[in-house]
């Protein structure tokens, strides 16, 4: 009797308790709470959110959250914010619903905004960026710095996409406006067409020649006034997102771009020049490149020396092609005749040349009112010039030179404090340009101990010369040059005491004095 009671005690607390889970159950599919499954925990900067299903994308919930915030804004939105996920197992956690988050992140987002930017079409010219609301305002920037060349709208700003660049990037350029009222450009036409249609059936070396005839004269064929015009620089146009205080106006942009700024450019000193003709054609002072490059004296200048020259320039230049015509004396280029049996410098004029007079019409480009190029297109002689007739020789002279301008002669050949002194040395300063004393082929250009950086030039007599303590190689091994070419800067490299030229020459392997077969 005690055993059956048991039993059935034992069976009511098990439907019970069956019961109670059935409940929970219900209660977990209902309120979506976990029962002891993994679920995530959403952190926004550290903050908890709330807890979601194992299998929600939290990353794209996010998304979704900044889109509708996008989209409810009528400007772009930036925020600061990192989120994170920690999985956890704790029974009896409410799990959100995917869209109960969603606003969740939403209405977090929303505070975590630091700025809204605004859509816009930002210009880059080099370094210069300017941004503008529409593409119409870029056009009219464009347009204001055309107009200070093109005053009379010949030509208009066009925008194109040019094959290999990222999608979205616009480069802009000039083109010449289309005119079809222009009473000039049509009456051209109509002169073309009649030309045509009175040629039609005939050959083309037929017409050819008839064309020649109606336009025999010259000038028909000159081409004048503005040919092209274009932006120097590359204009490039995309669609960006700024700050609303980050847009600049056309006006200000055309002032801006315009404006001349200095900017540092290199030159490399020629033969012949001077700090004077140097600022002149750079539009700068002697004053301020001789502090920009440290110079002491106006007059230390070497060739092949590199200045830095400080040039006014705008961010954006116009150039501009024009045909100019005009009437010069001209001369022909001389007819030479070789003899084989005379030195290469050695010539005499066996007719004299007569000039002659040209109306010549020439293609000139100028870039911000300053030539930078001129090129003979047609022209119409009036008077012809007559050649000179020059006999000159052929043979390269077997002379040798000496390898400087100037220098002070210290030491000769022979021997010196109780050693050999294999060549002869001249002294100059520091960067004086070394030529090769004669044509050959360099065989060696590098540091040789003693010699410091030296140069040796293999001739085609056989002989040797070489040039040593340079500061500067301006030659590779293998090199041909010609005699007198530069070929290293002076200097006291190696075993030296003092800035000087050492010169050898070797005949058969063994050193002469260079002095024998220097020519005066």
């Amino acid at each position: 009797m005690n055993k059956r009671l048991k039993d059935k005690k034992m069976l009511s607390g098990i439907i019970a308790a069956g019961g109670f889970l059935i409940i929970l159950a219900g209660s977990a599919l209902s309120q979506q709470t976990a029962l002891g499954q993994n679920y995530q925990g959403v952190y926004v900067d550290g903050t908890f959110v709330g807890y979601v299903a194992e299998n929600v994308d939290v990353k794209d919930v996010i998304l979704q959250a900044r889109r509708k915030l996008a989209e409810e804004s009528a400007s772009r939105l930036c925020m600061d914010y990192e989120w994170s996920v920690k999985t956890e197992k704790k029974p009896f956690v409410r799990l959100e619903k995917k869209e109960t988050l969603e606003e969740q992140l939403k209405k977090i987002l929303a505070e975590k905004t630091i700025e809204s930017r605004e859509r816009a079409y930002t210009v880059a010219i080099g370094s210069y960026r300017g941004n503008f609301k529409t593409l119409d305002e870029v056009s009219d920037f464009l347009n204001q710095v055309r107009k200070k060349t093109d005053e009379d709208n010949a030509y208009t700003v066009v925008y194109q996409t040019l094959e290999g660049q990222i999608g979205g990037i616009l480069t802009a350029d000039l083109k010449k406006a289309e005119n079809e009222d222009d009473p000039a450009e049509t009456g051209e036409k109509e002169t073309q067409d009649m030309q045509a249609s009175s040629l039609a059936g005939v050959s083309l070396e037929s017409a050819t020649q008839l064309l020649d005839a109606v336009t025999s004269d010259a000038a028909d064929f000159y081409e004048t006034g503005v040919l092209d015009m274009a932006f120097v620089e590359n204009i490039e146009v995309y669609e960006n997102y700024v700050q609303s205080d980050a847009f600049t106006t056309a006006d200000d942009a055309a002032a801006e771009v315009t404006k001349e700024k200095e900017s540092n450019k290199i030159y490399v000193v020629e033969s012949g020049d001077c700090l004077s003709v140097i600022a002149l054609d750079h539009d700068t002072k002697v004053a301020d490149i001789m502090a920009l490059n440290g110079l002491e004296n106006a007059d230390s200048l070497r060739e092949g020396q590199e200045l830095i020259i400080a040039v006014p320039e705008p961010d954006l230049k116009i150039r501009l092609t024009v045909g100019e015509v005009y009437e010069e004396d001209y001369e022909e280029e001389p007819v030479i005749k070789e003899n084989d049996s005379w030195y290469t410098n050695q010539e005499e004029v066996l007719e004299e040349g007569v000039a002659g007079h040209r109306e010549r019409n020439d293609i000139v480009v100028y870039e911000n009112g300053a030539e930078v190029s001129r090129e003979l297109a047609h022209q119409k002689i009036m008077t012809a010039a007559k050649a000179a007739v020059v006999e000159r020789g052929t043979i390269v002279p077997p002379t040798y030179i000496k390898p400087l301008a100037g220098g002070r002669f210290t030491s000769g050949f022979g021997r010196r404090w109780g050693r050999m002194h294999k060549g002869v040395d001249w002294a100059c300063p520091i960067g004086t340009t070394v030529y090769a004393s004669c044509a050959g082929t360099v065989i060696q250009a590098s540091y040789n101990g003693g010699y410091g950086n030296n140069v040796v030039i293999s001739h085609a007599d056989g002989r040797l010369t070489r040039y040593a303590h340079n500061s500067k190689l301006l030659v590779k091994v293998g090199q041909k040059v010609e005699q007198g070419e530069p070929i290293a800067l002076s200097g006291s490299t190696g075993r030296s005491t003092g800035p000087h030229v050492h010169f050898e020459i070797y005949i058969g392997g063994a050193a002469v004095n260079p002095l024998k077969y220097i020519s005066n």
